[in-house]
């Protein structure tokens, strides 16, 4: 629902994202606000060198341009403002978490639909007549499969602590928001510097 986004995506940058960072753990090389160097080198239409190269220019950028790429390359993508509350944030949260097609391809396969990646009104429609809990806990299944699952399981013994606390902690702000009476939530303040939040890089 577009009455979700705003306060949504300020609190998945405060308290999922965070800065600035570059773990040389994570494929997705430097990152801030969640914004990877890949995402912000295709918003400028250039082309991504080295991650020694792009390190300062993602240092560099700022939040509005964030929030930018979240809602050209991500919310659109994943339909949030044609969503019912709570399932608008996590197919949101787990593309920009693992790329907007993983969500919409396991939505698919678990609602008995083509799993081709395409996000149109029928599967919408499908999704938002599904059980509100049941969607939410089984994308969070689901999630958590794919996750334990990234490189046979190396990934997880490395980040998965961080990674379960980020996806219990969307499920139950997402089961919540689906519960509450429908008003706009109030937004966290932007991050500044790098993240101090006990969530991991992205599986990308």
């Amino acid at each position: 629902m577009e009455e979700n986004y705003s306060a949504f995506r300020s609190r998945m940058i405060k308290k999922y994202e965070g800065g600035y960072c570059w773990d040389k753990g994570d494929p997705g090389g430097p990152t801030k606000y969640g914004i990877t160097c890949y995402d912000l080198a295709e918003h400028r239409g250039r082309k991504m060198t080295s991650m020694s190269t792009w390190a300062p220019i993602v240092r560099g950028m700022p939040l509005s341009e964030a929030e930018e790429i979240y809602a050209k390359k991500y919310a659109k993508k994943t339909r949030f403002n044609d969503l019912e509350s709570g399932k608008d944030c996590v197919m949101f949260d787990y593309g920009v978490n693992s790329g907007p097609s993983r969500p919409i391809r396991a939505a698919q396969k678990m609602l008995g639909k083509t799993v081709n990646g395409v996000f149109n009104d029928n599967l919408v429609e499908a999704i938002n007549e599904a059980d509100t809990k049941w969607f939410i806990s089984s994308m969070k299944e689901e999630r958590l499969t794919f996750m334990h699952n990234i490189r046979r399981g190396s990934m997880w013994k490395t980040f998965g602590r961080g990674w379960l606390a980020r996806v219990n902690d969307l499920t139950a702000y997402s089961l919540a928001l689906a519960a509450a009476p429908a008003e706009p939530q109030k937004p966290l303040g932007p991050a500044k510097g790098r993240a101090e939040n006990p969530f991991p890089p992205s599986p990308r």
